[in-house]
């Protein structure tokens, strides 16, 4: 059901969440100070609770109204990325947002979605939280009629003829002084971050989630996916399709569902869940995935995606040539 952002203010005022689009994925939207509105977020999604939640922002400004202490390292990030696809993990002020958003941590995840439909939205009522609009665990909502799919035809969708761009979540790093610590690969890539850094920020590990994402089975359809950097034709018959590249050749392969060619990542990531979905629509129960990609930090987030959807960690071999560092 297409809402108005009228009609999307006064559902948010009354704790009904919305689903709204971003530049990177479709977000399902309750006011960040509206404790009721995130439990209902939560049991609509059957998120875990342990899985904090993204404060979508309109204004750097507004960050000192949250953020206990904004360090210095956290400006020229802002100022390269926001708006955009990069999301910061900082410590916030006691009672900032309801302990459920945070999952009980002194931390809060922020970001400023680049898009205008989205942006206008929290102009009206402050700070939104918004994971994406998908049951947890499933593939990422990138068009509306993904969210119809999970949460039925009569679920609020904020109407906007503004698409999303990325088709993946944001990048998100976390503040451990002295430095910042990636917590998700995403839309900006480790090299841009890099570039403005001028250091590759380390992998965060913790055994409790600081950030979203950091669930290992998660953005997976309900087929079996295997992760291979080799088609072998002779195992055409085993699989009921591969995913793969345009510009590749999977003899004997039953269906073949392609991401874009091999030169280019970012439409790659953004057909991504789509196709994970067609898996489940197609009924398929076994998927082929050719995970021979560049080397090029640009493929880490598909390959991020992929190794969660196929719960596949160190079940795979990159060849040393092919190897991402």
């Amino acid at each position: 059901m297409r809402v108005t952002t009228a009609e999307a203010v006064s559902l948010l005022a009354n704790s009904s969440p919305v689903a709204i689009p971003t530049e990177t994925v479709w977000g399902l939207a309750a006011r960040a100070d509206d404790e009721e509105g995130i439990e209902r977020i939560f049991a609509i999604k059957n998120r875990p609770p342990s899985n904090p939640l993204i404060v979508h922002i309109n204004s750097k400004s507004c960050l000192s109204a949250y953020v206990k202490e904004l360090p210095d390292e956290a400006f020229p990030l802002i100022d390269a990325f926001w708006p955009g696809g990069l999301t910061l993990v900082l410590p916030v002020k006691e009672n900032a947002f309801p302990d459920i958003a945070r999952a009980g941590l002194p931390t809060a995840a922020f970001r400023m979605p680049d898009h205008e439909t989205a942006l206008e939205l929290i102009e009206r009522t402050g700070p939104l939280v918004a994971p994406s609009a998908n049951k947890s665990g499933r593939p990422s909502a990138t068009l509306p009629e993904h969210i119809e799919e999970d949460f039925g035809v009569d679920f609020p969708i904020l109407h906007s003829t503004i698409p999303c761009r990325h088709g993946i979540e944001s990048t998100i790093l976390i503040w451990r002084a002295p430095k910042w610590c990636l917590g998700r690969f995403g839309a900006i890539s480790p090299s841009a971050i890099e570039g403005v850094l001028g250091y590759a920020p380390p992998h965060f590990s913790d055994d409790r989630p600081l950030c979203p994402g950091q669930m290992f089975r998660h953005y997976a359809p309900q087929a079996s996916l295997f992760l291979g950097t080799t088609w072998d034709p002779s195992a055409g018959h085993t699989f009921d399709g591969v995913i793969g590249f345009s510009d590749r050749s999977y003899a004997h392969a039953k269906s073949i569902l392609h991401l874009g060619p091999s030169s280019e990542p970012e439409t790659c990531m953004f057909r991504l869940y789509a196709l994970l979905r067609e898996l489940d629509q197609r009924g398929f129960q076994s998927v082929f995935v050719d995970i021979d990609l560049p080397s090029s930090t640009h493929w880490q987030a598909l390959l991020d995606r992929l190794k969660r959807a196929s719960n596949q960690s160190e079940s795979f071999h990159v060849p040393q040539g092919n190897r991402l560092p």
